[in-house]
């Protein structure tokens, strides 16, 4: 998962290749994410493990962008040598099979996701840090008003999603449970999380349906609004778990400020209204995330 900042940060998927000290990955030149990356490169990237295997990687540093068609972006890449053509080519063999479904459904995938209208994008990490691993039963589904029938039944069994928040003028990263409470998402991080947020900390809550090589059947959903520390709430999460979560941890609830879904390329937005008692994301927009 990256993150980038705005007012609310921003948190997509992406596939990626870790070389000559950075991370390396691919958008489109029409991406929301890379506006706002070329507005605040700060930046970081999640490479969550799962419960299994330990714990993640948070990687936080610039996010530097290489774009074919201008002049600097081509000097750019002249200036990174060898290592730069060589990075291009272990980010092929790394996603190979995610490569072969982009091609598979090429005839449906928007022209701005064409390979012409691809940028680089360059992650060189000044920080990194083992984020803990989300250890939790099966989650009961949950109703996701607001979104798409096939989006809403995708997400609504997930039982970890990927929370980001800004310490320091830089996001961070971390599993998280999460439930839904009326208008607001309460959310519960294990302890030891890096840089916890502090109350009233811009934040952003993703829930992924991911699908291991076609961009065109992955599903997901975005939250972004801003965090408030409430203990109360780890009991409201724990619920949806069976009552089966960690001591200790850190528990919060997002009041959700805007919505974000998408459906391989499609991607829609909108605002929230927190109603009584529900959600419901009017679209103001659309567009490539």
């Amino acid at each position: 998962m990256l993150a980038v900042r705005g007012r609310l940060p921003l948190v997509t998927p992406a596939a990626f290749h870790f070389g000559g000290d950075a991370l390396w990955m691919t958008t489109s030149r029409h991406a929301v994410k890379l506006v706002l990356a070329r507005r605040d490169p700060r930046a970081a990237f999640l490479v969550a493990s799962g419960a299994r295997h330990g714990p993640g990687v948070l990687l936080q540093g610039l996010l530097e962008t290489y774009d074919p068609r201008s002049l600097r972006g081509q000097l750019g890449a002249v200036m990174q040598g060898p290592g730069f053509a060589l990075n291009l080519a272990g980010y092929a063999l790394k996603n190979a099979a995610f490569i072969g479904g982009y091609i598979l459904d090429l005839a449906r995938i928007p022209a701005e996701w064409w390979p012409h209208n691809r940028v680089l994008l360059r992650l060189k990490p000044d920080r990194v840090s083992l984020v803990p691993p989300l250890l939790v039963p099966p989650a009961q589904p949950e109703r996701l008003p607001g979104v798409p029938g096939q989006v809403a039944y995708a997400v609504s069994r997930s039982r970890e999603a990927q929370l980001c928040w800004v310490t320091a003028g830089f996001p961070l990263l971390a599993s998280a449970a999460w439930t839904l409470d009326g208008p607001h998402v309460p959310v519960w991080l294990p302890g030891d999380v890096p840089g916890p947020p502090r109350s009233g900390a811009a934040a952003a809550l993703v829930i992924e349906h991911h699908h291991p090589f076609r961009a065109t059947r992955m599903l997901g959903l975005c939250l972004r609004g801003k965090l408030k520390p409430e203990p109360d709430v780890k009991a409201t999460v724990a619920e949806r778990y069976g009552g089966h979560l960690a001591e200790g941890g850190l528990a919060l609830r997002l009041h959700v400020d805007r919505l974000t879904w998408w459906r391989g390329f499609e991607v829609r937005s909108g605002v929230s209204r927190q109603p009584a008692d529900d959600l419901v994301a009017t679209p103001v927009e659309a567009g490539t995330g």
